[in-house]
């Protein structure tokens, strides 16, 4: 017995989404119970994952595809409820946590490490956390991560910006400010490469850039160098980045700060107005720094 009640389904998506859905239930691809519900692939436009989740008894449903990022319950959720329904699965997955706890070092090491061997997902986990006794390691697996080699579409995205995350997290953990200055370098890299509709990837610039500012505060590199490097960021590349030079004031120091306002100032004067909104951007700069209290030219 479901969790949940096909009246439960129609009220979660709406009654046009519940009627697209039930045509939709051959485009089902995989059906699986897992812990707390179940997890599908749903072909559409694109190839979509779906996860019907028991959240205290109440149905919860996620699915990858542009209409469930706005917040709706999607058609591709209700095609995988109503199969559900019909008994193709119950969410009823076996307690796995118990079964872990029941196995001895050796043998929980042996499954870890075969299920790693064959899921890029976990394996590319572990290696994250591995990686943060190896410097050298964890920058070659990182470039190997984030470096695109191709356009990739909306559901490519989504899987690039999540691997982003965990790298990120491991980053921030291991708090060395070459790998974020390299991480936020292949990301900002990515955002000419993805369909980025949503800015799920450009948030995640902002927050690496964050976080690098901070390992700048706290360790700062040569303030020359990281100057030219973020007017090269901010205003030499595809101007889809926008820096926050305020967040940098402590890395950069005085003279930094005035390496990278002579740059925009030279930027300015050579500005020819055909790119309207790098010009605005220009004028921002400018203007921030004539804010700037205690500033001395």
């Amino acid at each position: 017995m479901t969790w949940f009640s096909e009246d439960e389904l129609r009220r979660q998506a709406g009654d046009v989404s519940f009627a697209r859905g039930a045509k939709y239930l051959e485009a089902v691809e995989t059906l699986d119970d897992v812990a707390g519900g179940v997890a599908a692939v749903v072909c559409g436009t694109d190839r979509y994952t779906v996860r019907l989740r028991n959240v205290d008894g109440e149905l919860v449903g996620e699915c990858s595809c542009p209409h469930a990022a706005d917040g709706f319950f999607c058609k591709h959720c209700v095609a995988v409820g109503l199969l559900v329904l019909e008994g193709a699965a119950d969410g009823g997955a076996a307690d796995i946590r118990g079964y872990v706890e029941s196995l001895e070092r050796t043998e929980l090491i042996e499954l870890l490490v075969e299920h790693a061997n064959e899921d890029p997902v976990l394996f590319r986990k572990l290696s994250l956390k591995a990686g943060r006794e190896d410097l050298d390691a964890l920058r070659r697996h990182v470039e190997g991560t984030l470096r695109l080699r191709g356009f990739v579409g909306f559901q490519g995205t989504l899987a690039y910006t999540e691997k982003v995350r965990e790298v990120l997290a491991t980053a921030e953990e291991v708090g060395d400010g070459p790998l974020l200055c390299r991480v936020v370098e292949l990301i900002v890299e990515a955002l000419d490469f993805v369909e980025d509709s949503f800015g799920t990837l450009g948030e995640e610039v902002r927050r690496a850039l964050a976080l690098y500012a901070e390992a700048c505060a706290d360790s700062p590199p040569e303030p020359k160098e990281l100057a030219e490097w973020l007017l090269r960021l901010d205003l030499d590349g595809s101007g889809r980045v926008d820096v926050s030079i305020a967040d940098f004031t402590a890395g950069l120091g005085f003279e930094g700060l005035a390496v990278f306002r002579a740059g925009v100032e030279e930027r300015w004067r050579l500005d020819d107005g055909e790119d309207p909104y790098r010009s605005r951007k220009l004028q921002r700069l400018r203007e921030g720094f004539a804010a700037m209290r205690n500033w001395k030219a």
